[in-house]
């Protein structure tokens, strides 16, 4: 008995956690792309900024921001089809999945930290690239979503989460055209 609880001791000394899968994100091309129709001149600059903190700052390598029911922006990795629609100057507004979807309703975001394990990751494959590790996806009010893909599984940690939740709280102002106090 002594033995056999050395053994096992000796054995939970020596696991390591795994370190968490990292891959590049697939896709055809990098966008850049912000629907000049739906936003006004200063919601695109707080949009093209989010992109810019989350790459900077976060294992972010795509991001899609949907309000009052289109793809208002779209930034990084993305399929083909996507950069198509962008350059052409179409919206293609890919829908919403039920993910999304309550996450506006409820006004909680959620975090699919290895997308790899749902069953709802098609929700995102129409615009987010298809081997994304990690989606967060993070009400902006009730009218709209930021969807931010990573690479690394377990991408983002509470902290970026919080964040973001910040960052969505700012784009509803610029976005809904709310004045600031």
């Amino acid at each position: 008995m002594t033995a056999c609880l050395v053994l096992t001791g000796l054995t939970w000394v020596a696991l390591k956690p795994k370190p968490p899968t990292t891959v590049v994100l697939r896709g055809d091309v990098d966008v850049a792309f912000v629907d000049g129709d739906a936003v006004d001149d200063a919601a695109s600059e707080e949009l093209r900024w989010t992109w810019d903190a989350l790459r900077a700052s976060t294992t972010c390598g795509a991001m899609a921001v949907f309000y009052e029911g289109k793809r208002v922006a779209q930034f990084g990795t993305a399929p083909k089809r996507v950069a198509a629609a962008a350059v052409a100057g179409g919206s293609h507004d890919p829908p919403l999945g039920p993910i999304c979807e309550r996450c506006m309703r409820t006004g909680e975001g959620n975090y699919l930290a290895n997308l790899i394990l749902f069953p709802g990751r098609v929700e995102f494959e129409s615009y987010m690239p298809d081997n994304a590790m990690a989606v967060c996806v993070t009400p902006i009010g009730r009218d709209g979503v930021l969807v931010a893909a990573s690479g690394t599984q377990r991408g983002f940690t509470p902290a970026d989460q919080a964040w973001m939740s910040v960052i969505a709280e700012k784009l509803d102002q610029s976005l809904s055209g709310e004045a600031r106090a």
